[in-house]
């Protein structure tokens, strides 16, 4: 997994991959009365691959704190962070990626929809691992999106993160997340180099 400095490269990296993100979409409706016309589709695929962005950075800031915490309780607050982090993420995702894959040429829909095969069988495979539907549900509607105002459902949250298979879900995260930034900025760009996708697998 990453060292502390690894990590701090990569949100400063993708940080400003995410003010220039930020920076064109402010200006598009300005560039579009320019004649440097800026299609919905094209607006589409920088919110894509902003929202990913943004989701990558709360994902590495929540690992690196995790992996300084010291006490039960600070463990405990970054895991159901992490937990929400993700669930509001694959949330998103699956409105975002019909979306975008209309977005693309007849002539890219195979090979687009293969990375997107890909990408779903990670995803997949993470949610079935984390009970997507029931543990991580219970836990961001009872513990991290909202306090219950029944105390021990919301401390029973604590004896179900205290599992050490919890505290692996940011690290299996990435093995989806990562590849996911690689496939938004290929979409900007207009080109996905498949041996970099598949490598980008490997963090």
């Amino acid at each position: 997994m990453m060292t502390f400095k690894e990590i701090d490269e990569r949100i400063n990296h993708y940080q400003e991959e995410l003010e220039l993100s930020a920076r064109l979409l402010s200006k598009i409706d300005f560039l579009n009365k320019e004649d440097v016309v800026i299609s919905d589709q094209k607006k589409m695929k920088i919110e894509f691959f902003s929202f990913v962005t943004s989701s990558y950075i709360d994902l590495l800031c929540t690992y690196r704190n995790l992996k300084r915490s010291k006490s039960a309780w600070e463990k405990f607050y970054n895991i159901k962070i992490a937990y929400l982090f993700i669930y509001e993420t694959i949330n998103t995702y699956h409105k975002y990626k019909s979306e975008v894959y209309k977005t693309v040429t007849n002539e890219e829909k195979d090979i687009y929809k293969k990375f997107f095969d890909m990408l779903n069988r990670e995803l997949t495979e993470f949610k079935a691992t984390y009970d997507y539907d029931n543990v991580m549900a219970s836990i961001r509607n009872k513990a991290s999106a909202h306090y219950d105002r029944d105390f021990l459902t919301f401390y029973s949250s604590f004896d179900v993160l205290e599992n050490p298979k919890s505290k692996e879900i940011i690290r299996d995260f990435l093995y989806f997340i990562n590849p996911l930034h690689y496939f938004t900025y290929g979409l900007l760009k207009g080109e996905i180099d498949e041996f970099l996708f598949i490598n980008s697998w490997m963090i």
